[in-house]
């Protein structure tokens, strides 16, 4: 993906300049009416424990789905659409499809009838027009007992049921410092937070890749030097919805260790509108609304700072909701040196429309801390961590219009994938994505744990809210199991059975799954 590619769409609604802004946006949707769908072809066949039946459709369709007992059948009701399936020539043999039935309803719409040998649970989603290929609703038909698996196939798209394109949700990714500023310096006086910066950043990049919803975008991708004021104007210009800003800190002693996460200070907010108010005849400076850009010229200097005072708030409130949603989840991975947002004089927070964050990963002048952070297993724990934190606080709180709003009102939870890399095991997966292992299982229709490097897992729904559910630590020399317990606050009997051991015995650089608090 491009990161520097622009996303349609706008940043989150700030209530009080995007009412007026977004009236003749919504007039236009409402003149805009569904187009009519067709049913084109209907394929049934059986899979290894349940049945598929696939609707190639000409437009997304909108839909409804229900089952009927004595006898079995599963109705789907599409609504605004027409079909030219001969229903009676419909393949079923193999199935627990016996016959499939359709009829005109209300004049205008399509119903179809699933005959069943046997009772079904179904579960369904639509797949988005690609590669030359028409859009598809896909039925997934269950025997009882069976957990119905929620996931997102490679290709499946998780847009509406309507016909109203549902934007995503834009993440700006700021790897802190780079080129001829290195940050700060490790314990070793090699380690240099500008390359710790870019390696979270780009895991971060990456796992939010394989999220439906969210497009992320780096505002560094290379060991160059961005300037303070250009990084904010950078993800303004990409929409972003969040700007998060990654570094690692420093410490004139190696006992400082743990992650911070930072939002602006309401005191720096007010200096900030007030200087932009100043400058705004020679600025560019924008508010974000639904229904484009709003420039601070356009209004008195009153209501100019009004207007960024309103909004500096409602984005101060956000980021620290949002810091607390990131902590959580780094909670589950790391030891955090404050367990609430702090607020700050930080020049890349000083966006007054978007929620900003600077997280502070760890200390690099702490020996232990600065290793972990070198580490890429760790640094990708600790990104999918952060990407936990920012799906839990969008999904509290999704901005309208997007994809996870969508997910959200069908009780949906965006899903993803992960591709195995050397020493994975399908159990630390499970509990590095907070799913059971079953579920992980059934997900990918593995009936084994046997995976191979490169293979792409498809991860299932999580629970909103929830931590990671585990961690990762290296053993070094004069550590006991004891005192990693006490240090990541878990019970020793807790940690022994993470790690399937029958005794305290430990060795140097053995790995061990930190289970959550």
């Amino acid at each position: 993906m491009n990161p520097v590619k622009r996303c349609t769409g706008g940043i989150i609604n700030i209530p009080s300049i995007v009412t007026l802004l977004g009236l003749f946006l919504v007039m236009q949707l409402w003149a805009d009416p569904l187009q009519a769908s067709e049913i084109e072809a209907l394929a049934i066949r059986s899979e290894a424990g349940f049945t598929r039946a696939e609707f190639e459709l000409s437009e997304s369709a909108e839909y409804s789905v229900f089952v009927l007992e004595n006898p079995d059948r599963i109705v789907i009701d599409f609504a605004s659409t027409t079909s030219q399936v001969n229903t009676a020539g419909v393949v079923v043999s193999g199935t627990a499809v016996s016959r499939v039935r359709s009829a005109v309803r209300n004049g205008t719409d399509t119903r179809v009838v699933f005959d069943l040998t046997q009772p079904l649970n179904p579960s369904s989603y639509q797949v988005a027009a690609g590669n030359e290929e028409s859009p598809r609703l896909v039925i997934d038909m269950f025997p009882p007992g069976v957990e119905i698996p929620v996931v997102a196939e490679r290709n499946r798209s998780l847009a509406p049921d309507n016909a109203v394109s549902q934007r995503d949700i834009v993440v700006a990714i700021d790897a802190g410092h780079g080129g001829d500023d290195p940050g700060a310096i490790g314990y070793d006086g090699r380690l240099q937070e500008k390359n710790i910066a870019l390696a979270i950043s780009q895991a971060i990049f990456e796992r939010l890749q394989t999220v439906p919803g969210y497009e992320p975008v780096m505002i560094r991708d290379g060991d160059y030097y961005v300037r303070l004021q250009q990084r904010p104007q950078l993800a303004r210009e990409n929409r972003a919805d969040i700007f998060l800003s990654i570094h690692a800190d420093s410490f004139r002693t190696q006992r400082a260790e743990g992650v911070t996460v930072y939002a602006l200070s309401q005191t720096t907010a007010e200096d900030e509108n007030i200087r932009r108010v100043t400058e705004k005849e020679n600025s560019a400076d924008l508010l974000g609304g639904v229904a484009g850009d709003t420039s601070l010229r356009e209004f008195e200097d009153d209501l100019a700072l009004t207007l960024l005072d309103i909004s500096m708030a409602w984005s101060i409130e956000q980021s620290m909701i949002a810091g607390k949603h990131i902590l959580s989840a780094v909670g589950g991975v790391a030891r955090l040196r404050r367990d609430e947002p702090q607020q700050g004089n930080l020049w890349v927070l000083r966006s007054p429309d978007i929620p900003s964050l600077l997280i502070e990963t760890g200390y690099l002048s702490n020996p232990d801390e600065a290793r972990q952070l070198a580490s890429s297993s760790y640094q990708n724990r600790l990104a999918d961590a952060i990407v936990n934190g920012v799906m839990s606080y969008f999904y509290e709180r999704p901005p309208e219009g997007t994809m996870v709003a969508w997910q959200k009102a069908k009780g949906q939870w965006p899903t993803g994938e992960y591709i195995v890399r050397r020493g994975d095991s399908l159990s630390e997966i499970a509990a590095r994505f907070n799913v059971s292992l079953a579920t992980l299982k059934a997900g990918n229709r593995l009936s084994g744990n046997v995976i191979q490097v490169g293979q792409r897992l498809v991860i299932p729904a999580a629970t909103p809210g929830m931590p990671v559910a585990a961690a990762e630590h290296t053993i070094a020399r004069g550590e006991t199991l004891s005192g990693i317990a006490e240090r990541y606050r878990v019970s020793l009997a807790r940690l022994r059975e993470a790690n399937n051991l029958q005794s305290d015995t430990i060795r140097v650089g053995q790995v061990l799954i930190i289970p959550s608090s």
